[in-house]
């Protein structure tokens, strides 16, 4: 809720200016906050968030347009909307605070009324803005909710035997996954990425759920579920972006498991010792287009033998895509694989509902994530 008592800050390092302007609006009911200096403006515009500053030019210490300058380089601070105060009525001195920022321009000698004006409308649109972003941010809270309701926890489906992390970096997350009981003893796990994380995502999440669980029967095999869902969201909601995937089909009883990728990182396969393959991992991609990208696209898949104790991790590319503290550079997600499989002894024997989160926190340790982070551990 906005601060009913509408705070404005006076900065002026004449305290007979200050005086002046204080009474002009302490008699319009404003809460009037003063600074001798931009130093002091700074600090108290940090403590008390006013809804507009009145700030003079000509100040000894850093002078208005300093100050001005300084206050639009704060995050915290740069929504402040700021009048410059000044004796000067030049053309330039004008120009420049508009360029550095401000919202008006009052020469001091103007008259009580004019000044009483001009605040009252900037104090209107301050908190309009105000009520608009606390609007917009409400909206978004909402969606990401609705998003977080639509996945699938591993205790919904504990014979699915599965563990996962998943954390949006954005309000409207791009990241998504999913977990279809098919038949007994067969499920798919998919890991979705749509380009792109404005609010019409919000509108796929929901969309890709859906045509997944109507495609994902017996009677439709994995290579015609995503072919006729990405014909589908072409033509729909997918009109202006796309979404890569990954998915992987497990059926328990005949211990087969069918997987596809769609432009996006591979599925590591780690085999038990039961398996035969000597407990190495190993990647599984299929050359398909990113969904949704091409009407009438056919996508292929491959089917492998799989043992009790296998392990299969399917993630997004946030996972791998780590921004280098050193470098500052974002390590492409081709190369983060590579780190993937190294990490494969490591979680061998970390207990499934651990392992996402173990993964997630051993990437964490090279850098800053920049993206949506999406991990599924899947055991047979």
């Amino acid at each position: 809720m906005l601060d009913t008592v509408y705070p404005v800050l006076i900065v002026d390092d004449s305290a007979v200016n200050r005086s002046y302007l204080h009474y002009i609006l302490d008699e319009e009911g404003y809460r009037v906050i003063e600074a001798s200096s931009g130093e002091t403006c700074l600090a108290v515009a940090e403590k008390e968030r006013p809804l507009l500053i009145l700030l003079d030019v000509i100040m000894g210490g850093i002078d208005g347009f300093e100050t001005l300058k300084r206050l639009k380089a704060a995050p915290s601070l740069a929504g402040i909307p700021v009048i410059m105060l000044t004796s000067l009525d030049d053309e330039d001195s004008k120009l420049r605070a508009f360029e550095l920022g401000a919202v008006d321009y009052i020469v001091k000698s103007a008259r009580p009324a004019e000044i009483k004006a001009r605040v009252r409308v900037h104090i209107r649109l301050s908190m309009a803005n105000q009520e608009l972003l606390q609007s917009k941010i409400e909206s978004m809270r909402q969606i990401k909710e609705a998003q977080h309701a639509l996945l699938i926890q591993p205790a919904d489906f504990p014979e699915a035997h599965f563990a996962v992390y998943y954390q949006s970096l954005h309000e409207v997350g791009g990241d998504f996954y999913d977990v279809i009981r098919v038949a007994d003893d067969i499920y798919l796990y998919v890991m979705v990425d749509v380009a792109g994380h404005e609010v019409g995502t919000s509108f796929i999440t929901p969309a890709v759920k859906v045509l997944l669980k109507q495609f994902s029967t017996p009677t439709y095999t994995m290579e015609e579920t995503f072919s006729y869902m990405g014909n589908i969201l072409a033509q729909t909601v997918c009109q202006d972006t796309y979404l890569t995937a990954a998915a992987l089909r497990v059926n328990r009883r005949s211990l087969k498991a069918t997987y596809l990728t769609a432009g996006h990182p591979p599925i590591l396969h780690l085999a038990s010792q039961k398996g035969g393959s000597g407990g190495n991992g190993r990647l599984l991609q299929t050359d398909n287009p990113p969904i949704a990208m091409l009407e009438g696209v056919q996508y292929r898949s491959e089917t492998i033998d799989i043992a009790s104790g296998d392990r299969f991790i399917l993630c997004t590319d946030g996972l791998l895509e780590v921004k280098s503290p050193e470098t500052h550079k974002t390590m492409a997600w081709v190369e983060g694989m590579k780190y993937l499989q190294a990490a494969e002894n490591m979680i061998r024997d970390v207990p499934l509902d651990e392992v996402p989160s173990v993964l997630v926190h051993e990437f964490a340790r090279g850098g800053q994530y920049m993206d949506d982070v999406a991990v599924i551990c899947v055991e047979i």
